[in-house]
């Protein structure tokens, strides 16, 4: 699907979204390669991307976002939550899963560019 000024929005961001499915970051020329679209119209489409929190802005064009982190967030926001409720196993089971996403995220950390390291 095309209008007059390319690929529709959501034909491009797909795009977009699919080329760092396949690698960990992209420029804004392979963007451009892949749509068919003007540079600013790139940016756009990353902006509205990094707004959505499918992938995170560096210059130049943009990487994949952190899954880990966005969903380490998500664990503590929950575990407040929890504890004023007072549910005791509710809190241990949600501060287990925010634990074991620290230890997933500190494993990255020490094993930089390795997907698979030790407790990936």
């Amino acid at each position: 699907m095309t209008n007059q000024d390319g690929p529709l929005p959501a034909v491009r961001r797909r795009a977009i979204l699919d080329l760092l499915a396949e690698q960990e970051f992209v420029t804004i020329e392979e963007v451009q390669a892949a749509t068919g679209t003007s540079n600013s119209t790139v940016h756009r489409d990353l902006e509205a991307l990094a707004a959505a929190g499918a992938l995170s802005r560096i210059r130049g064009g943009a990487r994949k976002r952190s899954p880990d982190n966005a969903e380490l967030r998500s664990a503590l926001d929950q575990l407040l939550r929890t504890l004023d409720s007072g549910d005791l196993h509710a809190v241990e089971r949600t501060m287990r899963w925010a634990l074991s996403l620290c230890e997933r995220v500190r494993s990255r950390e020490r094993w930089p560019g390795v997907a698979n390291g030790p407790g990936a």
